[in-house]
Formats: structure tokens, C-alpha cells, sequence
């Protein structure tokens, strides 16, 4: 009790009293070295353990409170030795041997793990002690600087131990068909995974939604399987038409099955997961066909929007979008910010696709943008500002694809010593939204601050602009005291210091005259 509340200097003296009256009482002797430990005595600690440890005790007490003073003088390779000497002294204890095993893990002596695992397996033959043994030889393939060798011996071992079981149908979790997958896979031999998962053992797999599925579309990729990556990847979108993955996969074996000019057979199903799409004409009107989909659902999704921008980007690639008539990119992407410009991610979903759009149109583009945000004029600013916090998102979300777009970059010294000013007042007004923020929240206008400190940086290390490294200092202080757990402001904070440091270290060492 006393070393649990961290008493240390009582829990040695109530150790002591005990000894005096039980000078071999092993687990008393162990908590004084506990105690010592905690005291900063370690040399008198570890004597005392050790003087324990030589008599080889197997009481459970004695045993676990070794492990935890071992484990606080970080001597993990203490603890294998004290198992073996109780395993050799209890030879068919259930316990002392999985505390060996987990021992072994913590040093990394797989080989040893292995011979552990089947030790304990031939005492009490339960299947995860089975499958120790087997993930112990996968971690020597992967600890094998020799990579043949792990090919050659310690993956065909492992892949024969669990044939073994899959034969006398003893396989009774998902995590030992996973592990039969991972076998199967580093072996490279992707039919035989492919057919592990679609088979009876796939059955198990149901912890990790669409497990199945996933581990299905890795195969046929692996295997250039187009026509079952295909019609798996429609399947699934038809089920939730939110999910991007998918959506990638989809194109990618759509345009892998016209390169190949494919055709599915006249008489047999187009492929084992079904009906396939193997033209643009049917890409874009299953596309078309999410997307008023979605028009229907309760709840808003992004995926069929940018899946039809992804879309025209690739056919751009191949140059033979006008062909189909998909719409205008810079529409699509004024329309998707009109339904998701007031979620964080609108910004980094059309990020990807703004190369969509012409140069020449990145200034009217957003100006048709701001046109949409409710932004409301006060007679104490002389800018206008959103009225919630929705607002404030759709016009952070605008900021920063000016950003991206590179439009404050065209500005002179006063424009973006402007735009400052303008940002840092629209985060003081932000800061409003964010009173009931708890520390650990970020405030809803963080931004404003940090894309003002990248303008003062850009002054700084483009236009050598002295004051305005001292500025964005004071901006990045302000701001960390708002959002103490903002890690962006941390870091471009430790940044700038750094290269103060450095350059202030350059100047002290440059010789007088030079």
C-alpha cells in the first residue's frame, strides 16, 4: 500500500520490521528493493534482488514483484532468466510458462518465444498458445536480414503448423485465420490467400467491417484480377457510395480493363463477383446514378461529388473528357463548397482537384466562393465577418484556397502586410465562437492565425523582412495561449527559433572583418 501511494521511504521501513521477524521472506526483501529502487539507491536494490533471484524462488508474489522492480530498472532480460529457473523448478505450470513467453516478447528472442509456445501447447493444448509458437516464427521472417531464409524456412514452417490445424479442422478464431492470411501473403502466394478468405475459414472474418471484402480486393490487385476488383468495388460502393476507396479502385480497374480492350464472356458471369464495367459510358452513369443517390439520402455524402471530379480528371489525363459531357470543374467544385464549404475537410477534398481549374480563373473562381459566405458588416470593423461558425468555416476554407492557389503569393509587401492584419483581426473575432472551448480543443479560427504567421514567413525568408519573423513570434505566442494543445503553432514556433538560433550562432562565429 505504501508504494502504491508512492510512500516509499514507510514501505522500506515496514519491510524491514518484517524481516526481522522473517529474515526469508523473499517477496518482503523484494518490495524493500522496490522501495530502494524509487529512493534513487539502485545499487542496493539490485543487490538485493539479485540475492533473491540466486535462490530461484516460485512463489507467484516474489516472481511478480521482481518483474515489476526489473521492469523500473528497465532490465527486461532479468525477467526471462527468473522464469526459466521457475519453469525448470514447475515444470507444468500453465502460468510460469506464458509469463516466459511474454518475457521473451519483450527482449525480442523469438526463437525462444517459439520453443516456449510449443512447451506450453504440449502442457495445456489450447489454440492460442498453438498460434504463439507460429507467430514467433513469423517475427523471425521479419527479424531475418536474410530474406531467402525467411522465404525458405521460417514462413514454409509457419504455413505447414497451421495446414496442420485447417486439416484436422481445428481452427477456431479469426485472429489464427488472419494469421494464416499474413503466412499466405508474405509467401506471395495470393491465389492461395485469395481462396483462405473466400472459403469456409473466411466465414471468421467479422471483427473489422468489410474485413472480408478488403482482404479480397488486396488479392485481386495483387493477382491483376481487373474484372473481380472491378465488379467487388461497384458492389460495395452500391452498398455505401461514401466510401473513396473503393471509388479509386473502381476507376483504376476500369481503365485497366480498357487498356486491355476486355470483354466479358458471352455465356458465364462476367466475373466471380459479379457484373463488370469495362467502359466510360458506364463509369459515368453509375456515377451519375450515386449522385442522385445521394440527392435522396438523410444524410449528406461527399464521395459521388468527388468521385465524378476524379473522374474527369482522369479521362483529362487521357485527353477525352469533353467527349462526355460530365460538367464544368470549376461548377462542380462552386456547388460542392456550396453543400460541404462549412465541414474542415472541404478544403483538403478540393485541394486534389484544383488543377482542374485555368489559371486564369483562380481569382473569379474565389470571388464566386466569398459571394456565398453570410458575412455581415459591423460599425466596429471595417471588414465583413461571419455571423457562426459554419461561416467562419466557409470563409477559413476560402483563405486557404487563396493559399493554394497562390494568390497572396502574387501580392507585394503591402498587400500581404494587409491581409495580415485582416486575418489576425477575423481570428480575435473567431475567438468569440470558441469560449467554451476546452483546453485541449483547438479554436474554431486557428487558422486565420497561422496562414498570417506563413504570409509574415514568406516576408521574412523571401524578402529578408526582419520585423516580420518577430511578428509572426508574438502571432504564434498569442495563438498557443488560445489553443494551448495546437501542435501547428508548436512546431513552427520551435521552427523559428531554430533558425534564429542558427542564424545568431553564424553571426557570433564569423570571424571580425569577414
Amino acid at each position: 500500500d505504501y508504494l502504491d501511494n508512492g510512500n516509499n521511504k514507510m514501505a522500506i521501513q515496514q519491510a524491514d520490521k518484517l524481516l526481522k521477524k522473517h529474515k526469508d521472506l523473499h517477496c518482503a526483501k523484494v518490495l524493500k528493493a522496490i522501495g530502494l529502487q524509487r529512493t534513487g539507491k539502485q545499487d542496493e536494490a539490485y543487490a538485493l534482488a539479485q540475492e533473491v533471484a540466486a535462490l530461484e524462488p516460485t512463489d507467484d508474489n516474489s516472481l511478480q514483484a521482481l518483474t515489476i522492480l526489473y521492469r523500473e530498472m528497465h532490465r527486461p532480460e532479468l525477467v526471462t532468466k527468473l522464469y526459466e529457473a521457475a519453469v525448470k523448478k514447475v515444470p507444468n505450470s500453465e502460468e510460469y510458462h506464458s509469463h516466459l513467453f511474454m518475457a521473451y516478447a519483450r527482449v525480442g528472442e523469438y526463437k525462444k518465444m517459439q520453443q516456449a509456445g510449443m512447451a506450453l501447447y504440449k502442457i495445456v493444448p489450447k489454440n492460442p498458445y498453438y498460434f504463439w509458437s507460429v507467430m514467433s516464427l513469423i517475427m523471425q521472417s521479419i527479424s531475418a536480414q536474410d530474406e531467402n531464409l525467411s522465404k525458405t524456412m521460417f514462413l514454409p514452417l509457419a504455413e505447414r503448423m497451421v495446414e496442420k490445424m485447417v486439416k484436422e479442422d481445428k481452427i477456431e478464431a479469426e485472429a489464427e485465420v488472419e494469421l494464416y492470411y499474413m503466412i499466405l501473403e508474405r509467401l506471395e502466394k495470393y491465389q492461395e490467400a485469395l481462396d483462405v478468405v473466400r472459403g469456409k475459414l473466411g466465414e471468421k472474418l467479422t471483427s473489422e467491417l468489410q474485413s472480408r471484402e478488403n482482404k479480397c480486393m488486396a488479392m485481386y490487385k495483387k493477382l491483376c484480377r481487373w474484372p473481380e476488383c472491378n465488379a467487388l468495388s461497384r458492389r460495395l460502393l452500391l452498398k455505401n457510395s461514401d466510401d473513396w476507396q473503393f471509388y479509386i479502385t473502381y476507376f483504376d480497374s476500369l481503365f485497366q480493363l480498357i487498356d486491355e480492350s476486355w470483354t466479358p464472356p458471352l455465356e458465364e458471369e462476367h466475373s466471380l463477383e459479379g457484373e463488370v464495367h469495362y467502359s466510360i459510358e458506364q463509369a459515368v452513369k453509375f456515377i451519375e446514378e450515386r449522385i442522385t443517390e445521394e440527392s435522396k439520402s438523410t444524410r449528406p455524402l461527399r464521395g459521388p461529388y468527388l468521385a465524378k471530379l476524379e473522374l474527369i480528371r482522369r479521362l483529362r489525363c487521357r485527353g477525352c473528357n469533353d467527349e462526355y459531357k460530365l460538367g464544368d470543374p470549376e461548377e462542380l467544385m462552386f456547388q460542392y463548397f456550396k453543400k460541404f464549404g462549412d465541414k474542415p475537410c472541404c478544403f483538403t477534398d478540393l485541394k486534389v482537384f484544383v488543377d482542374l481549374l485555368p489559371s486564369s480563373q483562380y481569382t473569379k473562381f474565389v470571388s464566386q466562393l466569398l459571394e456565398v459566405i453570410p458575412l455581415s458588416s459591423t460599425t466596429e470593423s471595417e471588414i465583413a465577418l461571419p455571423t457562426d461558425i459554419k461561416a467562419l468555416q466557409q470563409h477559413l476554407c476560402v483563405v486557404q484556397l487563396s493559399r493554394l492557389l497562390g494568390i497572396y503569393h502574387a501580392m507585394d509587401k503591402k498587400q500581404k502586410l494587409t491581409v495580415v492584419r485582416e486575418l489576425m483581426l477575423r481570428y480575435h473575432h473567431g475567438l468569440e465562437f470558441g469560449k467554451t472551448c476546452l483546453k485541449t480543443e483547438l479554436q474554431f479560427s486557428d487558422y486565420y492565425c497561422l496562414l498570417a504567421v506563413h504570409l509574415l514567413l514568406d516576408l521574412w525568408l523571401e524578402e529578408g523582412e526582419e520585423m516580420a519573423v518577430w511578428q509572426c513570434l508574438t502571432l504564434l505566442e498569442e495563438g498557443l495561449s488560445h489553443s494551448p494543445s495546437n501542435a501547428q503553432f508548436k512546431l513552427l514556433l520551435i521552427r523559428i527559433y531554430c533558425r534564429l538560433a542558427l542564424m545568431q550562432n553564424t553571426y557570433s562565429t564569423t570571424p571580425s572583418g569577414g
